[in-house]
């Protein structure tokens, strides 16, 4: 059976199962708070994929699963929908003992801010692997956030709604502007975010006043003790009932502290692309083959200006942030790396430009 008979079965398997009719599919998955990529578009792609490679359950992503659940596999899984130890959840603290200034655990849903611009992702089933998207527009620069776009990257979950809300209520909390925060490190100590651990500085101002600051995946480089002199710049946002600067910028006396937000890091071969249109601008999508042979999919953002860099069997390295997108793992390059080169994908819908260095 040829390829485009197939996708025609397969559009209309959906249309009777979700009551869509064919001829507006594409019309109605591309309204608010709907799936963000095209079924026939996954369709060719997912032929690229064979037994357990692209089914998320009791995996790390970037890792071959086979299917068995292993207690030690899962100490270093993002899945924890089928294992019932594991509750991510928003925030908290892991038990009594610990300092009470700031939260041991947290997510910051893979920020990012550009010129008037923010983005954050959304896990709304708590099952380790995010599932929805919004973003946010300046408009006119006075500081408020005037635009507001929500993606669902899968089509049913329960949680969608809710955090469509709670997305909708945090446009309200912040402000485009960076904040810039100096003074004396009181506390320091390492967060859980996620799959990483950050490193969370407490400040007091000059000002009299105490900014708990995120400064990134903490590193044995990073050399932030407390008594430091610190000068931070970044976003303030709400975790609970209390506030952090998520710096984006950082100093002591020793120098800048480094600091990376691009997500995950992998290594591996390109084995294929593909170019697809996502509303109304072409990705790339990669097949990337990890360094312990795991396939992954990588949706490596705008094609414009790269497609001619992302030859098959090329060596390439790519940070970002992993998606179930409709029961399928999918990792969202926010940088790649390919003959010394580096790439930010820039995903603004306004502006899908890159830079690069």
């Amino acid at each position: 059976m040829n390829t485009t008979k197939k996708r025609m079965l397969f559009s209309a398997a959906l249309a009777a199962a979700f009551a869509i009719p064919v001829a507006g599919a594409r019309a109605d998955e591309f309204g608010s708070n709907t799936p963000y990529y095209e079924d026939d578009a996954w369709y060719d792609v997912s032929e690229w994929f064979d037994g357990n490679d692209y089914n998320p359950t009791d995996e790390a992503i970037g890792r071959w699963d086979d299917e068995v659940f292993d207690f030690a596999d899962n100490a270093t899984s993002t899945d924890s929908d089928n294992d019932g130890g594991l509750f991510y959840g928003d925030y908290g603290y892991n038990d009594d003992t610990e300092s009470d200034w700031f939260y041991d655990y947290y997510d910051d849903g893979y920020s990012y801010w550009g010129n008037r611009y923010f983005s954050n992702y959304y896990d709304t089933n708590d099952d380790g692997l995010y599932d929805a998207y919004a973003s946010y527009v300046d408009t006119d620069g006075d500081g408020f956030y005037e635009e507001f776009n929500y993606y669902a990257f899968e089509s049913q979950s329960a949680g969608q709604d809710n955090s469509k809300e709670q997305a909708k209520n945090q446009q309200k909390e912040m402000k485009s502007q960076k904040l810039s925060v100096s003074g004396n490190v009181d506390e320091t100590k390492t967060v859980q975010v996620r799959d990483r651990e950050h490193l969370v500085a407490m400040v007091n101002t000059k000002q009299g006043n105490s900014v708990a600051v995120d400064l990134g995946p903490a590193k044995k480089e990073t050399s932030v003790q407390k008594g430091d002199q610190l000068t931070a710049s970044g976003h303030r946002l709400k975790v609970g009932d209390k506030s952090i600067l998520v710096a984006s910028d950082a100093s002591t006396k020793n120098g800048s502290v480094q600091i990376d937000r691009h997500g995950k890091k992998y290594e591996g071969t390109i084995e294929k692309t593909k170019t697809i249109d996502i509303r109304g601008v072409e990705h790339t999508l990669a097949k990337v083959k990890t360094a312990d042979g795991k396939s992954m999919m990588v949706d490596l953002g705008p094609a414009q200006n790269r497609q001619a860099k992302l030859t098959e069997g090329a060596e390439i390295t790519v940070q970002g942030v992993p998606l179930k997108v409709n029961d399928r793992v999918v990792l969202m390059a926010r940088k790649i790396t390919q003959d010394g080169q580096s790439t930010e994908i820039d995903r603004q819908t306004s502006d899908s430009s890159a830079s690069t260095s």
